[in-house]
């Protein structure tokens, strides 16, 4: 059966998701569009008879969306888009999938959980790493370990360059965003990603005892959804080395954070956070030593009250863009393959067990994720 998808923002993340999905299902073509010409056509390059490519911004009203079957949208940042795609997909009676990591796209998304059921089509955010693969780690826990009334989630991430322009606003902006925190049946604030609101946590082997922040990330708004009786749910994350937690909160907080603010030089117009990015990669591309070896680990725990009962725990020796991508092709493939409920949620509303085993499957088959899924009992 043929099948069609449209796939918005084609960058490492897009291009990863893509790959796997055009390996997975033969039967299927993709519109890809993205803002940079150069991302499309590295996009088209995987397979030039099946991926057609678009340049345009998809967030401008006037962009003509195409039709198609299935919607993954993985352009970010997602605090700085618009639920156009989703609204897009609900209209043409398409399922749809993004990677928000950023609490206003979220509940932008859940805010259309009316719409989703009337249109008779599933909407489904958060299919990264963090949220996403940490969503169905939380869910299998619940399911095995009855007293679990709280999950806590935990991000490391040593990034061996500095990466798209994306992901750093999306860390400079968790520095000046409060950050949500679910607690006995109401939506609570955090500081966010600042030293005092730092816990230790002895994670698995390569990391080990690591310093995390509250970060402001989605779980709290769509695990409770899925699983009302949860008490807790709370998401910390750090970066390696420890120094740099401290740095890109002071970066955020005197203004590479903010998106409101641009700075004028000459005859030019420079968003503090592109003008640090490029400073970075300049740093980076004028480096004589190797570049550090990259990690990324996702530590969920689940709680009895404070107790901690059990951990999941996955760990891959790359950035998290890998991780990401495949999240986000493996919701994609477990709900064409399964379905799910009509309506905006979170995506532990998929076949957890099923999504996992499949995103180890497909890990493998890179070398990704090598200890595979890592469990501790307290």
């Amino acid at each position: 059966m043929r099948r069609t998808a449209l796939l918005i923002g084609a960058g490492h993340m897009g291009r990863s998701a893509l790959g796997i999905l055009l390996r997975r299902l033969p039967e299927l073509t993709v519109t890809v569009v993205d803002r940079d010409p150069g991302a499309v056509a590295a996009a088209q390059a995987l397979d030039p008879l099946r991926v057609a490519g678009v340049v345009g911004d998809v967030t401008a009203e006037d962009f003509p969306l195409p039709g198609a079957d299935l919607v993954l949208n993985l352009a970010g940042p997602f605090f700085a888009g618009s639920d156009r795609a989703a609204r897009h997909a609900i209209a043409s009676g398409a399922a749809y999938v993004d990677i928000a990591d950023d609490v206003e796209a979220t509940t932008a998304i859940l805010e259309l959980d009316d719409e989703a059921q009337r249109a008779g089509v599933p909407v489904l955010t958060g299919a990264g790493n963090s949220p996403g693969v940490s969503n169905w780690l939380a869910a299998d826990l619940i399911e095995q370990y009855s007293e679990v009334d709280g999950i806590q989630v935990v991000w490391v991430t040593h990034e061996p360059d500095p990466g798209g322009l994306a992901p750093l606003r999306h860390m400079l902006h968790m520095a000046v965003t409060p950050c949500p925190i679910w607690r006995d049946g109401r939506m609570q604030q955090s500081p966010g990603f600042v030293p005092a609101t730092a816990a230790t946590y002895d994670l698995p082997a390569p990391v080990g005892p690591t310093e995390a922040y509250d970060t402001t990330h989605p779980e709290p708004f769509t695990l409770p959804r899925r699983f009302p009786h949860l008490r807790y749910v709370g998401c910390k994350g750090a970066l390696a080395p420890a120094w740099a937690n401290a740095a890109f909160s002071t970066l955020g907080r005197i203004g590479f954070g903010y998106t409101d603010v641009r700075l004028e030089y000459g005859d030019q117009s420079i968003e503090p956070a592109e003008f640090l990015w490029r400073l970075l990669w300049q740093r980076h591309d004028r480096r004589e030593r190797p570049p550090a070896e990259a990690t990324t680990m996702i530590h969920v725990m689940g709680l009895d009250g404070d107790r901690p009962v059990a951990a999941h725990t996955i760990w891959d020796p790359a950035p998290m863009y890998r991780g990401t991508g495949l999240g986000a092709a493996v919701a994609a493939l477990t709900l064409l393959e399964s379905g799910a409920p009509a309506g905006a949620a979170g995506v532990e509303v998929l076949p957890h067990r099923k999504a996992l085993d499949l995103f180890f499957e497909l890990a493998d088959r890179d070398g990704g994720f090598p200890a595979g899924l890592i469990t501790t009992i307290f």
